[in-house]
């Protein structure tokens, strides 16, 4: 059979021009015989990570390439060497953002410069300057050279197609496309091939898929209407819609049948496609290059500053458990390539400082003692046992490099003062914003689908909120075992069951972008080179790639995430120094205060942080803290999942004497140090790491791998498979079968609610001090909340 490659698929990441998610396109590839796939999105790289790391999973080469908008007409682009991407992830980057650097704000703070929001473009100019390392497609039936041939402009066609073939040479084919659509289309597919023979060009067959299936193709049309802001039918009636199911992914197969006799355009698919590369490690951006004195480097320099910090967190008398803390975590560092990352956030967190902005470092950076001793982080992970490979370890299973992720709390009415300060530090075109790509839920798949059909408003939106908290395929589901005839919609006609299926089909798709909380990507190099930029309404800059993509090819984000609570204690500490002459520090308040610990198991909470909902103050009355660390763990179990799994009240019961601690039969002496601190209960993330360790035998790294798929909606049934390696490891490490069950049933139960402990201490430093402040200082403490708002459970 005739060798063939589809290199020109779109995925949902086209946004509008696409009903399949990347991971199905690429399975539904390998299913039908594809050893090779390309994904062209329009003007987006977005779901490239996932595409590429499907295909690792599938045995399928990736092709990795972008179709963009050149002077009014669309063509495809791919990438056949890092060089290639880098020029690919440039032109988008233009196509959206415009040139980053030269981007001012107007009055209202937007940006100046940037293109218009839905129409990105590029201009012949910037493909020329950014050709190198890509292969160049002439584009569909829009595209221009089918156009002109169309028009009968055969001259015009002929001096177009020389002057790409100028730039791109033998990395150039002309695109040729055939999906029964008429005589037209064949006529137009007969021509492209006599053009490019004529002018001694190579040619390519593309299908131009964009669904996988009948379902898809619904989904596609509502995608269709939508971005023409329009209904289906209307978009039919103006020939917006494709006319038949042919821009599907067809097989290997099917394609050399319909090619049969002109395999030319087939050869030359499987050709480009063995000419390109891609390597994940290419969307990597390299670090900023943090100053440091003349005779350092940045391992040397951050050596230097975390030794300082020792001493001021510890004193002159450093222990050597913390030392051998101290190194190692360094000696990671070093490996990974790090150190300037650390050296920057500690420079953000002087910053802060300097212009008495209260922050502070929260999450996994908290099992950090280098996070500490910069002064970045509050707890002290060697007094309080905490895990560093829960927050970076050095070789990950899967093979990728692992990246720190430091979320900084900061005043939430100051944090913008804090990203100008990185925008200006590093520039524009070096530092963004991560997005959030937001997937369909049945609630959102039922308005968009409901719009398009034309189905009333008010029908739209009783349905979205009765299927308010499940996914798109079961809102169908729903709906069609009587919900929609509940409101007066049928479902049982032709044109009610296109509606559930294209409801159906929405299932995972991304609907949109949104701009992450305070994920900040810097690189030394322009960003939009390696990661896409585009412009948010605001005048910020995003990538395109989702935060969970970054994390999995190890790209590091700076998180800078507004906080009330610290906005109510910076201005409470304001106007205690004003009136005294001393100023309090957060850190340094006389710990397990007996006041302040009477008042908080009295249930007098109510505007304190984290620990003033109703549920949690009645667990504050049950459980009576007496200390910080009771705070901590108060904070990670009044959450839903502990609720559900019900183990709030064995916690109470434990911690009151009403209840006995047990574990399984000869574990105690390996599950007590896990566990005794919190009532024999796992409670939090690294406690199932160190459970992980004990019973089967798991490295740091291993455990680290189990606890990134838990709780995660994309990673379930890498979930199972976790579980299931971990109940034979413990088989294997002498654990009774059935115990080894119901520990792995147990985890699986943990995975929807592990809380981070270096987290809960985090927070329970800042509710501590809150409840510190109202119990000794109640006059600064309510003015300090009461001009902070809004913020917290009740209103002022």
């Amino acid at each position: 059979m005739t060798a063939y490659v589809e290199l020109r698929c779109h995925s949902a990441f086209s946004f509008g021009e696409g009903a399949i998610t990347p991971e199905a396109l690429v399975a539904r590839a390998a299913a039908i015989g594809y050893t090779s796939l390309g994904l062209t999105d329009c003007a987006d790289l977005g779901g490239v990570v996932r595409f590429a790391l499907e295909c690792r999973k599938q045995n399928v080469r990736p092709v990795v390439g972008v179709e963009l908008v050149v002077d009014g007409y669309p063509a495809a682009f791919l990438a056949r060497s890092a060089e290639g991407y880098r020029n690919a992830a440039a032109l988008v980057t233009r196509a959206r953002s415009g040139r980053v650097d030269a981007w001012t704000r107007d009055d209202a703070g937007r940006a100046a410069g940037a293109p218009p929001r839905g129409r990105p473009a590029v201009r012949w100019s910037d493909v020329v300057e950014r050709s190198a390392g890509l292969i160049a497609l002439t584009g569909p039936s829009s595209g221009q050279l089918a156009t002109l041939v169309r028009a009968g402009e055969r001259a015009e066609a002929a001096r177009t197609l020389g002057r790409w073939r100028a730039l791109f040479g033998e990395r150039l084919a002309v695109e040729v496309q055939l999906h029964h659509a008429g005589r037209d289309e064949e006529a137009l597919a007969g021509a492209l091939v006599a053009l490019a023979e004529r002018e001694r060009v190579r040619w390519v067959v593309a299908n131009d898929p964009r669904y996988a299936d009948a379902a898809g193709r619904r989904a596609h049309d509502v995608l269709v209407a939508l971005r023409h802001g329009t209904t289906i039918d209307e978009a039919a009636s103006r020939g917006l819609l494709l006319p038949n199911d042919g821009w599907m992914l067809e097989s290997p197969a099917t394609m050399a049948t319909r090619w049969a006799g002109r395999e030319a355009g087939l050869d030359t698919s499987a050709a480009f496609a063995e000419s390109c590369d891609f390597a994940l490690g290419w969307v990597r951006p390299p670090l900023p290059d943090f100053p440091v004195p003349p005779g350092e480097t940045v391992d040397s320099w951050l050596r230097a500053c975390v030794l300082v910090g020792a001493r001021e967190r510890w004193g002159d008398a450093i222990t050597s458990a913390e030392q051998r803390q101290i190194d190692h975590e360094l000696a990671v560092i070093g490996r990974l390539g790090f150190s300037g990352f650390f050296l920057t956030m500690w420079d953000a967190v002087r910053e802060a400082r300097r212009r008495r902005i209260l922050c502070q470092g929260r999450g996994s950076a908290a099992n950090s003692t280098v996070a500490y001793c910069l002064g970045i982080t509050a707890v002290d992970p060697v007094r309080h046992g905490l895990l560093f490979e829960r927050f970076l370890s050095e070789a990950r299973t899967d093979g990728l490099t692992e990246a720190p992720d430091i979320d900084l709390d900061v005043e939430h009415d100051r944090r913008e003062e804090l990203l100008d300060y990185m925008y200006a530090r590093y520039g524009r075109g070096h530092a963004a914003i991560t997005c959030v790509v937001q997937q369909y839920s049945a609630p959102t798949a039922i308005q968009d689908v409901g719009r398009a059909y034309g189905v009333p408003p008010a029908t739209i939106f009783a349905l979205s909120k009765r299927t308010h908290h499940v996914e798109p395929a079961a809102g169908a589901a729903m709906l069609r075992e009587g919900l929609a005839a509940t409101h007066g919609l049928d479902v049982a006609s032709a044109r009610g069951m296109a509606m559930l299926e294209a409801i159906a089909a929405f299932e995972g798709l991304p609907r949109m972008r949104s701009t992450h909380p305070g994920g900040f990507v810097l690189s030394a190099a322009p960003l939009g080179d390696y990661c896409p930029v585009e412009p948010t309404t605001m005048g910020r800059t995003v990538v395109q790639f989702d935060k969970d993509d970054l994390d999995t090819v190890g790209i590091p984000k700076y998180d800078f995430l507004g906080l009330g609570a610290l906005a109510a204690v910076r201005r409470a500490f304001d106007v205690l120094e004003a009136r005294t002459g001393t100023r309090p520090e957060m850190y340094r308040l006389p710990p397990d205060d007996p006041q302040t610990f009477t008042m908080i198991s009295a249930g007098d909470t109510m505007g304190t942080f984290q620990i003033e909902s109703r549920a949690q103050i009645s667990s504050l009355v049950h459980t009576k803290p007496e200390r910080l660390y009771d705070i901590v763990v108060q904070v990670a179990l009044i959450r839903p999942g502990p609720i559900v799994a019900k183990f709030v009240r064995p916690y109470t019961n434990r911690r009151r004497g009403r209840e006995r601690v047990v574990y399984p039969p000869g574990l105690e002496e390996r599950l007590a140090p896990i566990l005794a601190r919190t009532q024999g209960i796992p409670i939090f993330q690294e406690q199932a790491m160190a459970l992980s360790m004990a019973l089967a035998g798991y490295s740091a790294t291993e455990a680290d791998e189990l606890r990134r798929t838990m709780g995660h909606a994309r990673k379930q049934v890498r979930l199972a498979a976790a579980l299931e390696r971990l109940r034979v490891r413990m088989i294997e490490n002498g654990i009774d079968e059935p115990i080894a069950e119901q520990l792995a049933d147990d985890m699986r139960i943990f995975g929807n609610y592990g809380f981070p402990e270096s987290h809960a201490w985090s927070f329970a430093l800042i509710a501590y001090a809150t409840c510190y402040l109202k119990a000794h200082h109640p006059t600064e403490f309510y003015l300090g909340l009461l001009n902070a708002q809004p913020m917290g459970f009740y209103s002022v």
